[in-house]
């Protein structure tokens, strides 16, 4: 079973379907056709479950460094989606300190 290591050291169990859920969400933002968007989701989410697959742990840094390297190649309007939701999640974290 491979583990997470989130940002502040808890581990989870890695789930894939927590990956597809955000990637469906930033790439649902766009203008590409719905063929193209479910392609798309297919396409990252099984280049991240090869990435982690042999591995027993892995930082969510490292996976959404993946999935942002995969977004910037394949839908630059997702990406910066992506990036603006987790800024504004930032935001929000930090309000709360």
């Amino acid at each position: 079973m491979i583990k997470v290591i989130k940002k502040g050291g808890k581990r989870e169990e890695f789930n894939l379907n927590k990956i597809k859920k955000s990637l469906i969400s930033a790439i649902e933002g766009t203008d590409l056709p719905q063929e193209k968007k479910n392609e798309l989701v297919e396409k990252i989410t099984k280049k991240i479950f090869d990435f982690v697959k042999e591995r027993k742990e892995v930082f969510t840094a490292e996976i959404e460094a993946k999935i942002l390297l995969e977004l910037d190649e394949n839908c630059p309007q997702a990406a910066k989606l992506w990036r603006e939701y987790r800024a504004q999640k930032q935001r929000t974290i930090n309000r709360g300190q």
